[in-house]
């Protein structure tokens, strides 16, 4: 009977030493998986902290970029209205004049805007050109030029200003030539408007020069652009000066050291069948 109650005894015992164990199993684990949850949680934290360091940053470079400025640039080879005419996309407003310009920029803008402004503010080419002014008829001059006249083109010592005059023949089929001295006129590349008097021709001509542009840079290769070039007679009146426009054309390109016919007007010279030639040449100086 002893015996049997301390075998129940011992038994009761193992069965709590067993309950107790698998309590404390339980609980590391738990406790294990808590330090877990925590471990990740902290680390959640930690990330979501770094990410928040890093938004302010981002948005305060955002801000920069975005944030505007008033800043005034020295002028040296180009005028602020021939300036922005290139780089109008940058700014918000600009003003200036022949030597400074200011504008209102966003700050990101200004790194592209800097680095063109740096590229079209150099010294630019001078740009020569000499121009003929033709007077053409297919009926002979009166007799006072007749000394200056040339019967047809071969008499024109002028070379490449001969090839022009020929390509015209089958288009007029003029006959007689009155060769006028050549006027030279220097613009500068780039430049807006340049106006002129011919005074090489006793017509009373002023020649507009418009947005002469240089284009290439290998010397011989390089071509010569025009926005416009107009050629205008005063005519004197009683009332005064009296302006006739007799050739207005716009976009001519040429090559350097070319010769180009501008265009052919009607002109009346005090005779009949008469017609006015402009011819025009370029060099480089």
């Amino acid at each position: 009977m002893i015996k049997a109650k301390r075998i129940f005894s011992v038994l009761v015992l193992m069965t709590a030493i067993s309950l107790l164990a698998g309590s404390s199993s339980s609980l590391f684990a738990q406790t294990a998986k808590e330090s877990q949850a925590a471990q990740e949680a902290s680390t959640a934290a930690a990330q979501t902290q770094a990410v928040d360091q890093k938004t302010p940053q981002k948005k305060a470079a955002a801000d920069d970029r975005n944030y505007m400025m008033v800043k005034t640039y020295e002028l040296k080879f180009i005028s602020a209205t021939e300036f922005m005419r290139s780089a109008r996309l940058y700014v918000v407003d600009s003003t200036g004049t022949e030597s400074s310009l200011t504008v209102r920029i966003y700050e990101g803008n200004i790194p592209e805007f800097e680095a063109l402004l740096k590229k079209l503010d150099v010294e630019k080419r001078n740009i020569q050109f000499q121009v003929y002014t033709i007077l053409a008829s297919r009926e002979e001059f009166p007799k006072d030029l007749q000394k200056d006249i040339k019967t047809g083109t071969g008499d024109i010592d002028n070379k490449e200003l001969k090839k022009v005059l020929d390509e015209l023949k089958n288009l007029w089929n003029f006959k007689y030539y009155f060769v006028q001295s050549p006027s030279f006129l220097i613009v500068k590349d780039g430049s807006s408007s340049n106006s002129f008097k011919l005074v090489s021709s006793p017509y009373n001509f002023d020649m507009y020069v418009l947005h002469p542009q240089l284009r290439g840079d290998e010397p011989g290769k390089r071509i010569v652009a025009v926005g416009g070039i107009q050629l205008v007679q005063l005519i004197n009146k009683p009332i005064g000066q009296e302006k006739s426009a007799l050739i207005d054309t716009s976009d001519v390109t040429f090559k350097e050291k070319g010769y180009l016919v501008v265009g052919v007007s009607g002109f009346n010279a005090g005779w009949s069948s008469s017609a006015l030639i402009l011819v025009i040449s370029a060099e480089i100086k």
